[in-house]
């Protein structure tokens, strides 16, 4: 028996906590010096799970489908009906890529590769572009703006949900219901419900008349049984991706506005905005905490025995900053690219092209556009286990004279 295993009868630290904490690093580093690579969590109060802390110990529940799988059939835990967990880790019925392994997995994952990967990256650009326009338009005279509210969080979805080509007013709509799926505030299993709906809507008016776009894409691929497994795979990627840019445009800000190596211009002498996305990556990855796989069978992962059916959460902040993959030394950063955030193995992210393009537009637009200074230093983070950004980045800049274009209602 693991010295360990006493760990299950209590002592677990809360995953939104650690997430919320002033100093993250810090406390993940406390978890690694008491646990070892793998810690006891609480995904929420009650609910217990394991936290993977090292770079190894992550890529091998990653890599391993067999053994950590994502169908949440595994899990032995039954959660309340109150839970914010349901909607994102025990969703009944769920016909999607993210809850399948192994050959079904595949199946799911083939045309959500193929649709990202032809996509018109042009067209994508004039896109969001044409979206950060409108939603800067709608603060720019003020003369102040909270970059999350009023900003990342509707660059990020009302981009992606144009991806599959929905107009702003659905996904403002669909925004919504993100926040309650991933426990922001509200009924998470009613959020997805709606999030559903909105989608089979979109579904079907798009087999009427297609278009150039995700959703198109998604219709047209024999690789789908039914419109259930197109709607719960679109909700997925789009749910994943939004989590994902929100964050990464939200944390490039804040370094960009915060950091001397790069406040100033976006082109600045000594680091620019590409240095920025990937210094984030690194050291602020968009997921903190990746949800989540299950034991298949009873094994051990870095010292700790996992029984099977334990859920097991990849601290993803914590791997990219373990000692054995990070180094001091700033040229060997500037080319290590083994940072995990967008994973590795079967369930890796399929969009990493066009979510680096989201991201550099979005934060392009607002520092080639307003001279922003940030004007509270003191960051309060939002609630969430899984994700790490500001509550709130409260910037003042330059008005701008009113402009004649219609604003974006976000």
């Amino acid at each position: 028996m693991s010295d360990l295993e006493p760990q299950r009868s209590g002592g677990r630290v809360a995953l939104v906590d650690l997430t919320g904490a002033k100093d993250m690093t810090a406390e993940l580093r406390k978890l690694q010096d008491r646990w070892g690579p793998v810690a006891p969590v609480d995904l929420e109060p009650g609910v217990p799970g394991w936290l993977v802390l090292g770079h190894a110990e992550v890529m091998e529940v990653m890599r391993t489908e067999s053994v950590f799988a994502r169908n949440p059939r595994h899990w032995n835990e039954r959660l309340p009906l109150d839970s914010t967990l349901h909607a994102i880790l025990s969703p009944a019925g769920r016909r999607a890529l993210y809850y399948a392994d192994g050959a079904d997995h595949r199946r799911l994952r083939l045309p959500v590769d193929e649709a990202f990967a032809g996509i018109d990256e042009a067209q994508t650009a004039a896109m969001v572009r044409g979206v950060c326009s409108r939603l800067i338009d709608s603060f720019a005279a003020q003369g102040h703006a909270d970059l999350i509210g009023g900003y990342a969080a509707a660059v990020s979805f009302l981009s992606v949900s144009g991806m599959f080509g929905f107009d702003e007013r659905q996904g403002i709509a669909l925004l919504r219901c993100a926040h309650g799926i991933f426990g922001h505030g509200g009924d998470s299993v009613t959020a997805l419900a709606t999030m559903d709906q909105i989608v089979l809507d979109h579904v079907l008016a798009t087999r009427e008349d297609p278009g150039n776009n995700l959703t198109a894409r998604f219709v047209e691929h024999p690789s789908f049984e039914d419109d259930t497994e197109i709607v719960h795979s679109m909700v997925v990627a789009i749910c994943a991706a939004n989590e994902m840019l929100v964050t990464w445009i939200a944390a490039t800000l804040r370094r960009m506005l915060t950091d001397p190596r790069y406040t100033g211009r976006v082109t600045g002498v000594r680091r620019g905005l590409d240095d920025a996305m990937d210094e984030t990556l690194w050291s602020e990855p968009p997921v903190a905490n990746l949800p989540a796989r299950y034991a298949v069978t009873d094994c051990t992962l870095g010292r700790v025995r996992i029984q099977a059916g334990d859920a097991i959460v990849m601290g993803l902040a914590a791997a990219n900053n373990d000692p054995r993959v990070r180094t001091t030394d700033d040229l060997f950063e500037a080319n290590n690219r083994s940072h995990l955030s967008f994973g590795v193995g079967p369930h890796a992210c399929p969009a990493r092209r066009p979510g680096r393009l989201v991201v550099k537009i979005a934060v392009e637009s607002l520092m080639e556009r307003l001279d922003l200074r940030l004007t509270d230093p003191e960051v309060t983070w939002a609630p969430s286990p899984w994700s790490r950004y500001p509550a709130v980045l409260p910037v003042a800049f330059t008005p701008e004279r009113q402009s004649a274009r219609t604003p974006a209602r976000v």
